[in-house]
Order: C-alpha cells, then sequence, then structure tokens
C-alpha cells in the first residue's frame, strides 16, 4: 500500500500535524483520506476496522453554544476564521437565544469549503416541512456543506420556554425523520402521522441535506444507528465510546446497514485559565446539565448516580448553590476540558483513538465566553 500527503506545523512546534493523504493498494491516485493526527498513522488498524476503499476522516470542528452570549454580528468573522485555521466543520447550538438556521445561513455567505450544521434543533417548534425547506435551502445556499442536526431537546425549552407540549419525544423524533426522507426524496407523498399529515407533498429542491441525530441514552443510540447519516453524543467520555460504537454497529447488523453513520461528540472545553474562575464555570455548565432528567440518568449511567440525585434535589430545591457543590473536580475531568490548549488536544486526540470521527470542540458558554471562543480559534491550530 502506498499513501501520500502533506502536513503542516500546529501552534506546538513539537507537534508536526497530517492534513490530509491518499491512500491505495495500487499507489495510484485512488483511495481513501486517513485522518488528521500528531503520529504516525496505523493504516492497517483503519483499513481493518473500516474497510478497504471506504472513506475514512478523523475530523475536528468547532461548535458555538446555543447558550453563549455572542453577538451574530461576529458570526462572519468566526466563520472565516475557523475555515482559514483548517477546524473540519462548524457547527450551531439553539436554545433559547438564537436561531441556529440563521446562523448556519450567515456563516455559508461568509465561508466557501468549511461544513456546516446544526447541533441542535428540536423537532417540537418547527414542523417536519419546515425543516425540510430550512435543510434543504441552507444546504443550497452552502453549496451542499449543510447537515440538519436533530434531537428532542428537553421539557425546560419545548415545554416552559416555546410553550408547546413535551410528549412521547422519541416518537416524534422519528416520525420527523421518516418525513424528512420523504421529503428529500423528490417525490410526491402523502402521510397520515400522529403528529403531521402531509397530503399530495413534494420537495423540488434537491441536492438535500444530510441528517444528524444527537443521542444520550442507549435506545436512542440505537434510533440514530437506524436513521441518521450522523450521531452526535454529547458529555460522553472517551471510555464510554466503545459501549457505543458496539450498540451502532449490532444495530447496523440487525438492519443489514452497511455503512456506519458518522459519530460525532460534543465536548465542552474551558481552556482561558483552571483557576477558580475556571472551576466556577465547569460548575456551572454540570449543574446546568443535571436539571434535564434525560442528562440526570446519563450521569447516573457514568457513575454519578449519588450526585445526579443530589443535584436533582437541589434544582427542585430551586437551591443553585447546593448543585454546585455536588459537582466534583473528578466529575468535570471526566465530562469536559478545564485546563489548557494542550489538555484540549490530548483529549481530542484520544476520541480519535476510541472511534470518534469528529470532535466538536465546543467552548463553554459559561465564563468568559468570548474568550473562551477565541482562544480555541486562534490557538487550537
Amino acid at each position: 500500500m502506498l499513501c501520500v500527503g502533506t502536513t503542516r506545523r500546529s501552534s506546538s512546534p513539537e507537534h508536526l500535524i497530517l492534513v490530509h493523504a491518499r491512500c491505495s493498494a495500487s499507489g495510484g491516485a485512488s483511495g481513501f483520506r486517513v485522518p488528521l493526527l500528531s503520529e504516525p498513522v496505523n493504516f492497517a488498524r483503519f483499513l481493518t476496522e473500516r474497510g478497504q476503499g471506504s472513506q475514512i476522516t478523523m475530523s475536528t470542528s468547532i461548535m458555538l453554544s446555543g447558550n453563549g452570549e455572542l453577538a451574530s454580528q461576529r458570526i462572519p468573522e468566526i466563520s472565516t476564521q475557523a475555515e482559514r485555521k483548517g477546524f473540519d466543520g462548524l457547527w450551531f447550538g439553539e436554545t433559547t437565544l438564537r436561531d441556529a438556521s440563521i446562523l448556519a445561513t450567515i456563516a455559508a455567505a461568509s465561508t466557501k469549503k468549511i461544513p456546516l450544521g446544526t447541533s441542535i434543533v428540536n423537532v417540537f417548534t418547527r414542523t417536519p416541512s419546515q425543516l425540510a425547506l430550512m435543510g434543504a435551502t441552507i444546504n443550497e445556499f452552502s453549496g451542499g456543506r449543510f447537515t440538519l442536526g436533530l434531537g428532542v431537546s428537553t421539557a425546560a425549552i419545548v415545554d416552559s420556554w416555546h410553550g408547546q407540549s413535551f410528549e412521547k419525544p422519541v416518537r416524534r423524533l422519528e416520525e420527523t425523520v421518516k418525513l424528512l426522507r420523504q421529503y428529500f426524496s423528490g417525490e410526491r407523498f402523502s402521510h397520515q402521522g400522529a403528529y403531521s399529515f402531509p397530503k399530495n407533498a413534494r420537495l423540488r429542491l434537491q441536492p438535500t441535506p444530510k441528517i444528524a441525530l444527537a443521542a444520550l441514552n442507549d435506545y436512542m443510540i440505537k434510533k440514530a444507528a437506524q436513521l441518521a447519516d450522523r450521531i452526535i453524543l454529547n458529555l460522553y467520555p472517551p471510555d464510554r465510546m466503545k459501549h457505543a460504537i458496539s450498540i451502532i454497529d449490532a444495530t447496523r447488523e440487525r438492519i443489514g446497514r452497511k455503512d456506519r453513520p458518522t459519530l460525532s461528540v460534543m465536548l465542552y472545553s474551558i481552556v482561558v485559565g483552571d483557576d477558580e474562575k475556571g472551576l466556577d464555570a465547569a460548575k456551572d455548565l454540570v449543574s446546568f446539565y443535571a436539571s434535564a432528567p434525560a442528562y440526570s440518568a446519563l450521569f447516573s449511567n457514568l457513575g454519578y448516580a449519588t450526585e445526579a440525585k443530589a443535584m436533582m434535589e437541589g434544582w427542585k430545591a430551586k437551591d443553585r448553590d447546593a448543585v454546585r457543590r455536588v459537582v466534583t473536580r473528578q466529575m468535570i475531568d471526566k465530562l469536559i476540558v478545564l485546563g489548557t490548549l494542550n489538555d484540549l488536544r490530548e483529549r481530542v486526540k484520544l476520541y480519535h483513538e476510541v472511534g470518534v470521527d469528529d470532535v466538536f470542540i465546543c467552548p463553554s458558554p459559561f465564563g468568559d465566553y468570548e474568550a473562551n471562543v477565541n482562544q480555541v480559534l486562534q490557538n487550537y491550530f
């Protein structure tokens, strides 16, 4: 096998980064792309795990949190810089601050090549037809660079903020994705669902975007492995990835799916000081997620059942300080990165080593958000 590629030097003098390479048994130009790494690539392992002739990527993207207080006027500058610096994707979250689809469109207008996506928009507050139009339009405008990232979100956002009923979220998600596939087929169709009832509908706009699904628990990972082009995990530590991948592969085998959906993970990071302010910001981040039952269950499954229960009780008592006191440094270090850029690079590398295709570096929206975003953008590579 012959592999050829190019390298670039990272911001750390000791690291020489492999940008891309093409490999083929014959030594010709055809083959596949190998991942971004700061060490020699084990090509035999990738051939064994993914199959000779398939495309392999190990990507490092940047994600802007839906909770981050960052003016939309800065999106053109940030997008341009992310593309210029070499990030492999730019993703936008959505909660109750800004519309992720508009931010992604602004980014598309400011860039030429970097892939874009939402991570995530919920399936309750836009109809499947609206999501289809939104996704297809952004994909057209960006030249085929957009991925429509979807999830069920939380009751706090859907029920309390939007005023929509947060009922049967998995069923809602499944119906939405199935309808999106029909819209994206370009064929005329009718559907009598539990939530949507399109008649003689057709979406003529092509090409259409890929679909990513957020997943927290084993059941949702199975669903995503059935339905999605990409799976997005969050607060999912590296030592748990083997478990997730086993579920994905077992599901693929059961349904006869040949390709593996791209596996992504959101990695929250605080890299502007491992001091008292940084620790407080990290506690605020973990505490915020602990208020949602789905994340509380995730923390329990990761070995923090006592902490998860105590944090939920603190939230019910409306005692935020009590919630924060439960969060330990050990818990923080398992779930996110609080430290230096080198600590962040090492965690990204570890995720790649355990089988994650694309790590979404997500500067924490708690603490000094702009400084955190700028540090990652300007100095990660």
